[in-house]
């Protein structure tokens, strides 16, 4: 899962495992800590598969290494971006990474992964409405008497607003693709 969005990342510019990291924790849904232990091990795999490579940079006093992505490592990014998200608890964490490298890839890739993302909201957001419908029916009057009740349909409530919202984000995102890509055609 690490690999997308240290790829990712390396596309624009060389980084120190250190700072990665960084990147790694401000990516995470929900935010994690990224141990020395995870991380080192993770980038020299990456480097014995010939997707990075890593060079101590000249002029340093701490001996600082920086990581760069490899043609093959461009390659595998490429790869794991055109890949389908499986329908598990790392889903939101991996979407993230491919938004993150969109500018990476291709308009019809970009579109795809939109496209997958907006079918896999609608279910959530489908399976949310049905359990709120359901429980609604099943307590009926009870729903506003008990309390351990009212707090669950406001939890799915709010789990039925972060669809909405993403579904909102991403439409804004595909019309801003089919701008983009109108207006690249009429150019000459």
């Amino acid at each position: 899962m690490y690999e997308l969005l240290i790829l990712g990342i390396l596309q624009i510019h060389n980084m120190s495992g250190y700072k990665l990291a960084q990147v790694l924790e401000s990516s995470l849904e929900p935010r994690r800590v990224i141990s020395n232990g995870v991380m080192y091990p993770l980038l020299n795999r990456l480097a014995k598969q010939g997707y990075i490579e890593i060079a101590a940079e000249p002029n340093t006093h701490r001996n600082k290494k920086m990581v760069q992505i490899t043609e093959l490592g461009r390659q595998r990014f490429q790869e794991l971006m055109a890949q389908p998200v499986a329908m598990d608890a790392k889903r939101e964490s991996i979407y993230r990474f491919k938004f993150r490298g969109m500018a990476s890839v291709d308009t019809a890739t970009q579109q795809a992964i939109l496209a997958d993302y907006a079918a896999a909201t609608q279910a959530d957001l489908d399976s949310y409405q049905a359990f709120k419908t359901h429980v609604q029916a099943q307590v009926g009057v009870e729903l506003a008497a008990n309390t351990s009740l009212v707090t669950g349909a406001r939890a799915l409530d709010l789990s039925i607003a972060i669809c909405h919202a993403k579904q909102a984000w991403t439409k804004q995102y595909q019309a801003k693709l089919k701008g983009h890509t109108s207006t690249r055609r009429t150019e000459p």
